[in-house]
């Protein structure tokens, strides 16, 4: 009787062994990994702020932007060392907008009463087609010009004492400073524009 007894209670002790074995077996295989809702949330989360992040980063269309008007900007143009008739055209942003340049410049010569000298004017695709640019207050834009130059002493030869500006999509002109010369003299027989560009790379090479 004594054995008997004994062998039960082994019997229900083992029993009780095994279920509690396999709870906590079932347990370990159905609950959330640790942390798996936190990193579900964190993905969320991040998506979130990568999608603000990219829209607050996109760059405004430059077609919002108003042209840059010849009142906007400071011309300036730069005899190239050792190619005459050759300058290098800079439109500087000078006001506190952004504005946009695209297309190409115009420049007029004068003579030494600051009229207009009327001469051939060609625009050409020199780098390229005109790129769409946006400048900020501060920054410029590119672009080449050629001028043909005569003798000045053919009487059918102007002599320019000084030039103005036009910029694209806009009116009226504006003074256009040749770099380090106070007084100048350019028999101008006839003037080619090439197209405004964001860099300076390409612009005269004519």
């Amino acid at each position: 009787m004594l054995n008997r007894t004994r062998v039960l209670g082994t019997v229900a002790a083992l029993a009780g062994g095994i279920a509690m074995l396999t709870g906590c077996s079932q347990g370990a295989t159905n609950a959330p990994a640790p942390g798996s809702n936190a990193a579900v949330v964190g993905q969320q989360a991040d998506g979130q702020q990568a999608q603000r992040e990219q829209a607050d980063g996109t760059q405004p269309d430059i077609s919002t932007e108003g042209p840059c008007a010849v009142e906007d900007v400071e011309v300036t143009l730069t005899p190239q060392p050792d190619r005459p008739g050759i300058f290098l055209m800079t439109a500087t942003n000078n006001s506190s907008q952004p504005c946009y340049v695209d297309g190409w410049g115009g420049v007029v010569p004068l003579d030494m009463t600051g009229s207009p000298i009327e001469v051939p004017s060609t625009k050409v695709d020199i780098p390229g087609e005109p790129t769409s640019t946006r400048i900020e207050p501060g920054e410029t834009a590119f672009a080449g010009v050629k001028m043909e130059l005569g003798d000045k002493s053919d009487p059918n030869v102007r002599v320019a004492n000084g030039f103005n500006a036009t910029m694209p999509n806009g009116e009226g002109t504006t003074n256009a400073k040749v770099a380090g010369a106070d007084y100048f003299e350019y028999p101008v027989v006839s003037i080619t524009v090439g197209s405004y560009q964001p860099a300076a790379q390409g612009v005269t090479v004519f």
